[in-house]
């Protein structure tokens, strides 16, 4: 039997060493400082994230927004954004097309200035390979520069001749994204696309197409599933090291996703078969009146219409800070307008 030849070794990408056993009192007297965050409250550099949703979600657009948020240190989705040195390797559109959507989000976002020397571009397509191949020669490349976040988009691209409902198979591959985040000591953000069929009967993380490695591997996952507004998605985060975001709803207008404060993150796109969840109208006409009610009334009152506390709480604080109903002293009341 011939000897089995690890492919990423024979083309010289060496493992690094085992780091040592430290006891308990050395670890609490010297413990190891949290990195800076990318992106604030969602990632961590030298950590790895995963944008997940449907075909079409405009994923791409929204990786090329982050990448414009970070090189120029703007927010991304509302979330503020560390300013340090990007590069977007590009694995699917033409050259001229990254160029038409670059032009795009310059003439949309005037904001995102001096990026000359912080945003790289690297256009691979055509180059598309097995990522265990094509890492050592990607490290080469990167090593010449000090990149704070990398974004390999799509996923899929490289994932050579893997199944992506292999787990086995699809762990290794999140292996070598964590091999290019320690080996150049940035962020790796990736995008990967929903299962077929209705999303929202699964958990958010599970809304994923393929093998679970894809959900449990990485320390951030941001999923974009469809609202039922038209071209609206509502936003999930899963988070390893940072506490969970409350949801909130995008709105896409070309060529960016802006938040849309007003749309009830529940509400999602279901099948006709299935119920909506109730809308905020709904909400407001059967539980908010315009004389100032306090929670517990409320609480109350949704409980026996099938809504939970824990919802109620939040359609209360959503619709508060959208101006929706009014609030003071602990009580709820309808606005005029309503």
């Amino acid at each position: 039997m011939s000897e089995q030849i690890d492919i990423a070794v024979d083309l010289g990408a060496v493992p690094r060493p085992l780091p040592d056993i430290v006891t308990f009192r050395n670890f609490v007297v010297n413990p190891p400082k949290a990195p800076p965050q990318i992106i604030q409250g969602i990632l961590h550099q030298g950590c790895k994230m995963i944008l997940g949703g449907t075909a079409k979600s405009n994923k791409s657009w929204g990786l090329l927004d982050l990448a414009f948020s970070v090189a120029s240190g703007q927010q991304w989705w509302g979330k503020q954004c560390a300013k340090t040195s990007v590069v977007y390797i590009n694995f699917e559109l033409q050259d001229w097309a990254m160029a038409e959507r670059v032009d795009a989000l310059c003439a949309a976002r005037p904001e995102c200035k001096g990026m000359g020397d912080t945003l790289s571009l690297w256009n691979l397509r055509g180059h598309n390979a097995d990522l265990t191949v094509l890492r050592p020669k990607l490290l080469e490349q990167l090593a010449r520069h000090q990149f704070g976040l990398i974004i390999l988009d799509p996923a899929y691209k490289v994932l050579g001749d893997r199944d992506e409902n292999a787990n086995g198979e699809i762990a290794e591959l999140m292996n070598e994204f964590e091999a290019i985040a320690q080996g150049s000591g940035a962020a790796v953000v990736i995008a990967h696309h929903f299962a077929k069929g209705d999303s929202t009967s699964k958990n958010p993380m599970d809304r994923m197409s393929g093998a679970g490695a894809w959900a449990r591997d990485p320390d951030s996952i941001v999923v974009l599933t469809p609202h039922e507004e038209d071209n609206c998605f509502t936003v999930t985060s899963i988070l390893r090291n940072l506490p969970q975001m409350p949801e909130f709803v995008l709105s896409w207008e070309f060529p960016l996703m802006r938040v849309a404060k007003d749309l009830n993150p529940e509400a999602l796109r279901r099948p006709q078969s299935k119920n909506k969840v109730c809308t905020d109208k709904e909400f407001i006409d059967q539980l908010i009146s315009t004389t100032p009610t306090s929670r517990a009334s409320i609480v109350a009152a949704a409980d026996k219409i099938g809504i939970s506390r824990g919802t109620t709480d939040r359609y209360l604080q959503r619709l508060t800070e959208s101006g929706l109903i009014a609030c003071g002293q602990g009580l709820y009341w309808r606005k005029e307008q309503q």
